[in-house]
């Protein structure tokens, strides 16, 4: 899968569903096993320890009406690493995708990559909330402003591999001059999921309450549903802040035509050589010699 491209604004919100239709059984087999285990233990948590949801927590944040008691603030400890896993392995995902290709992706390549970047993702995604947050306090305008313009964050971290720090200043770099773009396809794919996952929502929580018998399953049942669904969701605007990033860099830096030049000139580079040093390089006159008796015809390379 090239992941620089020049695509429309069609093609760019297209890309995360061909993305996901074509990787969906790796992709959902890659969630249950670096996702599942933090969404059943949330799950058990909220129903045995009597823990609030990552949500509630937020939601209580966000009204001012938080309070640090123990088992608040482990909840959101543990929803930010969740989100930090979520975030690596759709980026590794993508990367070693673009190396591979689609359906050639392998789990065990997933997870040495995820080890290499967890941490640098934790650093950005602590370092982009706190910016972000007190852009919003400040005026709400810089904080929307932020948030468009560390869209790609993520995606210059794994593919560039230049450092938290000088990603952050690379990603407004990126984005200046598409700024507009970025933001409606955010909008727009915004709108596309949250209305998908609102339909999808009610239609399993109908299903789970004719299925399941017992609050306890009922419970359970679920809150698998509404976490899974979220996660899908994150995996497609995750995913489209990847095709973003190859976009801006096909539209800005060209790196197709970069290739091209380097792969023209070092042919020539090597055409040169050959011509005028020829007994480095092969000819139609002096294609073999006779360095062994045993090995007359050996291609001398």
């Amino acid at each position: 899968m090239e992941i620089y491209n020049k695509r429309d604004f069609g093609e760019l919100i297209g890309a995360p569903f061909i993305f996901f239709g074509k990787e969906i059984k790796t992709l959902l087999t890659g969630i249950v096993i670096f996702i599942g285990p933090f969404i059943l233990s949330e799950i058990i948590l909220k129903r045995w320890f009597g823990f609030q949801s990552v949500e509630n927590i937020y939601t209580q944040f966000q009204n001012f009406q938080y309070s640090f008691d123990g088992t608040s603030f482990f909840m959101m400890i543990f929803g930010f690493f969740q989100n930090v896993m979520l975030y690596t392995f759709i980026g590794t995902y993508i990367k070693i995708l673009h190396k591979k290709g689609y359906r050639n992706v392998e789990i065990n390549d997933i997870w040495i990559e995820i080890k290499r970047f967890f941490w640098p993702f934790a650093g950005a995604l602590i370092l982009g909330n706190i910016i972000i947050v007190i852009g919003i306090i400040l005026f709400v305008i810089p904080g929307i402003y932020l948030a468009v313009a560390l869209y790609p964050l993520f995606a210059i971290i794994i593919f560039e591999e230049n450092g938290v720090m000088n990603s952050f200043f690379r990603s407004f770099e990126l984005i200046k001059g598409n700024w507009w773009l970025s933001l409606g396809l955010m909008i727009i794919m915004f709108i596309l999921l949250t209305t998908g996952t609102a339909i999808l929502t009610l239609l399993f929580n109908f299903l789970n309450k004719t299925i399941a018998s017992a609050s306890s399953a009922y419970f359970v049942l679920t809150n698998i549903t509404s976490s899974l669904l979220e996660v899908v969701m994150s995996v497609f605007l995750i995913s489209t802040s990847f095709f973003l990033y190859g976009y801006l860099i096909s539209v800005k830096e060209q790196p197709d035509l970069f290739n091209r030049i380097s792969e023209i000139s070092e042919e020539e580079d090597y055409n040169v050589d050959n011509i005028q040093n020829p007994e480095n390089g092969e000819n139609e006159n002096n294609r073999f010699v006779d360095e062994d008796e045993n090995d007359r015809f050996k291609p001398k390379y």
